[in-house]
């Protein structure tokens, strides 16, 4: 039996071939039969051999070295293989190019023989990154096919699997006609994103550059400054959770840095709270509070700064947490848990080690925590953000923080105290965007009341 090796140039990649003649079939249950001579007219004709069916095993190849440099972040990449270093974020960003590509070129379920060909050709060109634990291809982490009814796994697979889902979810959702899918409240509250003023290139160079400096300072914020449309856009497309953002914009943990990104991506609402809050806001809250039996003790001697702060741990009270669902289950929190969300209170000499590792663990989103002898008076004000304490001068400079966190990180409000956030955004902050709460929009209409 013979075979042949042909190169097939389909106009992406170069595909090798392996062409195996069909065997044509016997059985012993095939008897010869006798036969009629041919004429001689048929002996004459001319004999036209048979056709026989070919069997094609195509196995792609791949460049990843041209691949990489199709994109900006893939040359970065490229750059860091050439030496043998790359770290984690880039091996994530490695493999959403490599599968991008995979995607584009096969379908969104390629053959295991054609991931198998982009792996083989991952480690052949950059050594470094082969798995040292599989003698037997050298790719087991970036691919293994599935046997023995198990499924195949590795980073490439991963991906490939997550996109799948992504792309499938909605689709399922409108075939079976049930209810529409569901968005995230950061996705219906999400602004426009103005164009950058550099280019994406020189962003991710000034976002290396980031990652491994923090001086000198000066060069430190007008990097910040020039890649916060950039930074903007990347959360916005990858949505990591804190750890994740942490990891890809150390900075943005940085004091003021939050707040520099807000102010270049909503001017005019950046300033909105310290504005409002103390000439237009605090005495109206103190004052349903106190109709309605949610504050009972005295206000003499305070500064205009205390009642302020008195203000807003009214919120919660005022702003009660609504029912919300879960699948089939339904969820309200208490006006204690809303309180706790939102704004933390501790006395002086609170242990904050202690204090810290157990938020890290109980605690995966962003709040205020407050520092003093009694509600009205702050010695000290912390966002609190995975784990860790970011100080501000004041509590309501540690408000304002929090609030502008939830866009920054464009993560959804906590359930816990939705309702706080809410009214801040549309009544203070007056940004549109999302639903806001029944309670919300009463206390929106009690206060224009108010004279």
């Amino acid at each position: 039996m013979e075979y042949w090796d042909v190169s097939v140039n389909t106009g992406m990649d170069v595909i090798n071939c392996t062409i195996e003649p069909a065997v044509p079939p016997t059985s012993p249950d095939v008897q010869p039969t006798a036969t009629t001579p041919p004429s001689m007219e048929d002996q004459t004709a001319p004999v036209v051999p048979a056709m026989i069916p070919q069997t094609l095993h195509i196995i792609p190849q791949f460049d990843i070295r041209q691949i990489l440099t199709g994109s900006t972040e893939g040359k970065l990449i490229l750059g860091s293989l050439d030496e043998d270093v790359i770290i984690p974020s880039q091996r994530k960003c490695l493999v959403r190019i490599l599968v991008s590509h995979l995607m584009e070129k096969f379908g969104e379920s390629p053959t295991s023989e054609t991931k198998k060909a982009l792996a083989a050709a991952l480690i052949h060109g950059f050594p470094s990154l082969k798995d040292e634990s599989d003698s037997s291809s050298g790719f087991g982490y970036w691919f293994t096919p599935g046997r023995n009814r198990r499924p195949a796994t590795g980073f490439l697979e991963e991906r490939l699997r997550n996109v799948r889902k992504r792309m499938r979810k909605p689709a399922r959702s409108q075939s079976t006609q049930q209810t529409p899918p569901q968005s995230s409240e950061a996705s219906t509250r999400r602004t426009f994103i103005p164009e950058c003023t550099i280019s994406e290139e020189r962003a991710i160079q000034c976002k290396e550059w980031l990652k491994h400096n923090s001086q000198p300072l000066n060069q430190v914020e007008q990097y910040m400054q020039d890649t916060a449309v950039y930074r903007a856009k990347s959360l916005r497309e990858n949505g990591w959770d804190i750890q994740g953002i942490r990891q890809e914009f150390p900075h943005l943990f940085t004091p003021g840095m939050i707040a520099q990104d807000f102010q270049i991506l909503h001017g005019e609402a950046a300033p909105k709270l310290f504005e409002t809050w103390l000439p237009l806001f605090k005495d109206k809250i103190l004052h349903l509070a106190r109709r309605e039996g949610k504050l009972i003790s005295s206000l003499d001697g305070l500064t205009p700064d205390c009642l302020g702060e008195l203000a807003l741990s009214q919120l919660p009270t005022l702003l009660p947490p609504t029912v919300y669902r879960v699948g089939r289950k339904v969820f309200r929190y208490t006006i204690e848990e809303s309180k706790l969300a939102f704004i933390d209170h501790k006395p002086v000499g609170t242990n904050l080690v202690e204090y810290l590792h157990e938020a890290k663990v109980s605690r995966p989103y962003p709040y205020v925590l407050s520092l003093g002898n009694d509600i009205w008076h702050t010695s000290q004000a912390f966002v609190i953000l995975d784990g860790e304490a970011l100080e501000q001068n004041t509590l309501l400079q540690a408000v304002d923080v929090c609030f502008k966190v939830f866009y920054i990180f464009d993560i959804d409000y906590t359930k816990q105290c939705e309702a706080v956030w809410k009214f801040l955004q549309n009544a203070v902050y007056e940004i549109k965007g999302g639903e806001e709460s029944k309670p919300a929009t009463s206390l929106r209409a009690a206060i224009l009341a108010c004279k």
